[in-house]
């Protein structure tokens, strides 16, 4: 069985790496993004999975393009696939590519389909307090995440699980998912399943003001779950002396210290916490619950966890984040 990957992503290298274990399957072509500059030294570096792609000579092809690229198409054809596995591939795939493997494209989707349609279906997840998700495979077509359904395995959301481990945990279990998919395809074990359109619903958009923290409109429960969302990239901020801090590390505490006349919604407190090792904690008050700092980076500073940032910046203590 014949495939070519459409990977991009870190993330994706070690999917690859399991998938080669597996000898049902021949990956003849890894197509991944044009390598792009990084970091201030504007580096050009290949991506994760065409540098393994090299070491296993596998063929790799970057186009900066899929649609009216006859020249791929054509590299596509010649290679006689029987399928194409797309996974956080960035780009629409048209119908000319869709249509070059001898059998289907398959994509792996990240929810159940059809809820969370589009790009971040696990932030969506972690937001909306949700203690499930599920790994989707499906056939593709152009309009994005509304095909057929294949196969879908639940996999467990657990309150500490920010969205890297919710990767990994895909990681564990979507191997075997694909593999057995394209060999259940091959016996005709599958009846695909059709998408109710009528239960659709789509991630929304993810823009850089949805990493900033509001102590004076979210609670400390939604905060906490941003901060799940967005790591470990971007982090979630907000500004401490007209400088950006992430919150690198945090929890929190059902707690309501609103009501207490020595305490403002913003401020940044020191609770003594008898079953912590260090024996205090340091709170910020917000709407509903507290939000438990325990590492943090300030701009253009190393991270440190909070109680050696406040032995640098004492002064913190007396802050408030309105």
């Amino acid at each position: 069985m014949k495939i070519a990957f459409f990977w991009t992503w870190d993330f994706s290298k070690s999917i690859l790496s399991w998938i080669l274990k597996r000898k049902e399957v021949e990956v003849t072509l890894v197509v991944s993004q044009p390598d792009k500059p990084v970091w201030r030294k504007k580096e050009i570096i290949a991506t994760p999975v065409k540098q393994l792609a090299i070491d296993e000579n596998i063929k790799v092809s970057q186009p900066n393009k899929l649609r009216d690229n006859d020249e791929f198409f054509n590299e596509l054809k010649n290679l006689e696939l029987d399928y194409i596995i797309v996974v956080a591939y960035w780009k629409i795939v048209p119908n000319e590519v869709l249509d070059a493997p001898k059998n289907w494209c398959i994509n792996i989707h990240w929810s159940i389909l059809p809820k969370y349609r589009w790009a971040s279906p696990i932030q969506e997840s972690i937001k909306n307090w949700d203690t499930k998700t599920w790994l989707t495979i499906m056939y593709m077509s152009e309009w994005m995440d509304e095909w057929d359904i294949l196969k879908i395995e639940e996999i467990e959301i657990d309150i500490l699980d920010k969205t890297l481990d919710i990767f990994q945990k895909f990681q564990n279990n979507w191997t075997d998912l694909v593999i057995n998919t394209l060999l259940d395809l091959e016996k005709w074990l599958i009846k695909p399943i059709k998408q109710n359109e009528d239960e659709a619903t789509y991630c929304s958009k993810i823009s850089k003001s949805d990493w900033e923290v509001d102590f004076k409109l979210s609670s400390a429960k939604e905060i906490y779950d941003k901060y799940r969302s967005y790591s470990p990239w971007p982090w979630i901020y907000s500004y401490y002396n007209d400088k950006k801090i992430s919150f690198e590390e945090c929890f929190f505490n059902d707690i309501d210290l609103t009501t207490d006349s020595d305490f403002s919604i913003w401020d940044v407190v020191e609770i003594e916490n008898e079953h912590w090792e260090k024996n205090k904690e340091i709170w910020v008050i917000s709407k509903n619950w507290m939000l438990i700092l325990k590492q943090v980076k300030l701009e253009w500073k190393k991270t440190m966890d909070i109680n050696t940032f406040i032995n640098w910046n004492k002064e913190f203590l007396d802050y408030s984040f309105n």
